[in-house]
């Protein structure tokens, strides 16, 4: 492409993105301002209705009804600003209460949910819907209504509100194509004179890039076209020298002289470059042959090693052995050895002498070094390489008998795996060692490391497995033991729960139809049950401040006072007591006292248990005259007690079978459901996941059909007030009535 080409298609892109940019700014920018018009319509638009319909509220009875609906739905029939942005009227349930067609029907859950959570109760929802086969966006404005406890909402069709910028849209597309047109006709005939002198410059360039020496351009004005001309002939005469001078590089005269265009002068600069390069070839050449063989001999080292490391790994002996061994051989050096940190005694670790070898032979020797001792010492502590070219004469302590004479190069490096020391190795030589051969020690120092780790771990370990089956076989005796405590101890925990479980039925039961207390042996009351408080009047503190004695009616004192030496020697009292309540009324009570004893054999408590008979007991002192009468009341009084027993017998088995045979559910006092129980699952049929964690007011019919009537039920139990209710549910093609009581706590 040509450079005319080039920079009226780059002139005419850029003013192209150019007026694009101003027309998308444009756009958004009016999008911005459209939407931001609709908002504050659309909100403005619900206040007004929210005002319309206080006022309704003002003239008719409280709460949505059917006068609130004739008189409102006027304003519900017709749509504020556009075509399809009619409004409507819903309830925190999701009926529609007022909608042009929806009416009756649900609105959908999801958007409810959003508009329920809402903090501010007011604000929009954006969504899709399809209609006719189309998907469009909605944008739902809504504010809640408090006197109604619903929702007022108006879905605005954002395709009608967009319609007016879809013109302003086409009218920038339009005028950015027209003046795109305008600037590449513009630049065409300007650039037009300017190419023609460029075109001629182009053909002498054109010899240049195909090798040939061409002829000097000539060109009359002094432009920037003609500084152009200047400097290619001055090329022409720099490429005519530099061809000279690069025919004598390739005759390999190196002693030709030349002087480049310039210091910047790429091509003579690189000949020159190329005439001291061809210098150093031989050099270089020789220097990488030497790199190679160093390469190749640590490569082939490192494998070797890895061999040794992967033989003799369960005896660290051996291994030692053979890895000073070879490595000293290997770096041809006379004498090495092979620390390990031993760490026995955690509080001074030292370094011990395993393997030594020196003048082909292995030696044995026992040798310990403190950590920080000597250049071994110091080379742990540091954990870093040790090299000396210079050792002093009494630092060998192995030397030939063939008369050598001593090493002059020492090496130690540190044995160490991420930081932890293992051991250190120390090589000595009559040779100094090169950078590649201490790099190498280096390097297999870790594998070294590693390797020693791997080995003491497996030592470690068949010991410690040792250690675990004898230990394994001391906790299977043990084991047989406790299992046997287990069964015992579970069998008296299951005895335990048994009576644990009779005693709550008893309990139950008694508290239900019996009134209990417990008193201490000076006659003090500790408890009463709710049937005792309520039978005396009297509150619970108040209870627990009296004596028996403050009870009785003043012709039962001198009698009870025998009663009670009788029951504090152990013997327990069944008999009618006269007492007076709170009121100062007469009450008639058949009571039983037993004394309960501590291990000891002492009185630590006294129960009471007692029905009130004040009424069969009036009625017989009122019959004492007539026989029939009196014979009359005790045979009643005895049906009485056969009663109460069978009530105690029905309320025990009724407190067993509760779970089995009472649907029980459980709310927290916002409503959501925390507990259904089986008995529940199995007659309504829906699973516990589906029920617990939703709403009572999903799921309730009274809430959806009538809301105020809900809403003053749920404020009653909030309040403490019992509720009962009665309904029927079609379960699986069957009608089952439901009994629901509903107890605050």
């Amino acid at each position: 492409m040509s450079i005319n080409r080039k920079i009226q298609l780059v002139v005419v892109s850029l003013l192209v993105v150019l007026f694009a940019a101003s027309a998308i700014v444009v756009y958004s920018t009016s999008s911005k301002q459209s939407k931001a018009t609709v908002d504050k319509q659309m909100m403005l638009y619900l206040n007004q209705l929210d005002n319309i319909i206080t006022l309704i509220e003002r003239n008719t009875e409280t709460g949505f009804n059917h006068n609130d609906y004739i008189q409102i739905k006027p304003y519900f029939s017709q749509n504020p600003y556009f075509k399809t942005d009619f409004p409507f009227l819903i309830d925190i349930s999701g009926n529609y209460l007022i909608h042009l067609y929806k009416e009756g029907q649900k609105f959908p859950r999801e958007h409810l949910k959003e508009m329920l959570t809402n903090p501010e109760k007011k604000g929009v929802i954006t969504y899709e819907e399809y209609k006719n086969s189309q998907r469009y966006q909605v944008s739902l404005y809504f504010k809640k209504i408090e006197p109604y406890n619903s929702f007022i909402a108006v879905p605005v069709n954002q395709q009608e509100t967009s319609s007016a910028l879809s013109k302003t849209l086409l009218l920038l597309i339009i005028l950015v194509i027209a003046s795109s047109l305008i600037s590449f006709y513009v630049i065409r005939i300007t650039l037009k004179p300017f190419m023609l002198a460029i075109a001629k410059i182009s053909n002498n360039v054109a010899q240049l890039s195909k090798g040939q020496i061409a002829s000097k351009a000539s060109y009359s004005h002094n432009d920037e076209v003609g500084q152009i001309t200047q400097y290619l002939n001055q090329l022409i005469d720099g490429i005519q020298r530099t061809t000279h001078f690069a025919k004598s590089i390739g005759k390999n005269e190196l002693d030709v002289e030349f002087i480049p265009l310039s210091e910047n002068d790429e091509l003579g600069n690189s000949l020159l470059e190329l005439k001291n390069g061809m210098l150093k070839t031989a050099k270089e050449s020789e220097q990488r042959k030497q790199q190679d063989e160093q390469r190749n001999w640590s490569t082939s080292g490192i494998a070797k090693f890895g061999d040794i490391l992967r033989q003799n790994n369960n005896n660290l002996q051996l291994l030692s052995d053979s890895v000073i061994q070879n490595l000293v051989n290997y770096l041809d050096a006379n004498q090495g050895g092979l620390f390990m940190l031993n760490e026995s005694d955690n509080n001074k670790p030292f370094l011990e002498l395993i393997s030594a070898f020196a003048f082909n032979r292995k030696k044995t020797k026992t040798k310990t070094i403190l950590l920080g001792e000597g250049l071994v010492g110091n080379c742990a502590v540091e954990k870093q390489s040790i090299y000396l070219k210079e050792i002093p004469e009494d630092y060998i302590e192995i030397t030939s008998g063939l008369g050598d004479a001593p090493p002059r190069s020492l090496l130690i490096v540190p044995l160490k795996l991420e930081e932890k020391l293992f051991g250190v190795i120390e090589l000595a030589s009559f040779k100094e060692f090169q950078p590649h051969e201490i790099e190498f020690v280096e390097i297999i120092g870790e594998s070294i490391a590693s390797t020693l780790s791997a080995v003491k771990n497996n030592i470690r370990t068949n010991e410690l497995l040792e250690q675990s089956q004898q230990q394994r076989e001391e906790m299977a005796a043990q084991e047989e033991e406790m299992r046997q405590n287990m069964e015992e101890m579970q069998a008296t925990q299951e005895e335990m729960a048994r009576k644990t479980l009779e005693m709550e039925g008893m309990t139950a039961a008694i508290n239900e139809s019996l009134i209990f207390a417990e008193l201490s042996d000076d006659g003090n009351f500790h408890m009463a049950n709710p049937n005792f408080i309520s039978l005396t009047g009297y509150g619970k503190t108040e209870i627990e401040s009296k004596r028996i004695s403050d009870f009785l009616h003043p012709e039962e004192a001198a009698n009870f006072q025998k009663v009670w030496k009788n029951i504090l020697t152990g013997e327990p009292f069944k008999g009618t007591l006269k007492w007076i309540n709170h009121s100062d009324e007469e009450i008639y009570l058949l009571a039983s006292m037993s004394p309960a004893f501590d291990e000891s054999g002492r009185i630590f408590k006294i129960f009471f248990l007692g029905q009130d008979v004040s009424e069969s007991k009036k009625l017989e002192l009122k019959a004492q005259a007539q026989a029939e009468e009196i014979e009359q009341s005790l045979m009643e009084l005895e049906m009485e007690q056969e009663l109460s027993k069978q009530r105690e017998q029905e309320m025990d088995a009724l407190l067993q079978a509760l779970d089995t045979t009472c649907l029980v559910t459980q709310f927290d006092p916002d409503g959501r459901i925390t507990y259904i129980n089986n008995k529940n699952v199995e007659t309504l049929g829906d699973p516990k996941s589906k029920i617990e964690g939703k709403f009572h007011a999903e799921l309730d019919l009274q809430a959806k059909s009538n809301p105020q009537g809900y809403k003053q039920f749920w404020d009653d139990l909030l309040l403490g007030i019992q509720k009962i209710r009665e309904f029927s549910l079609d379960v699986s093609g069957k009608t089952v009535w439901i009994s629901e009581h509903y107890t605050p706590i």
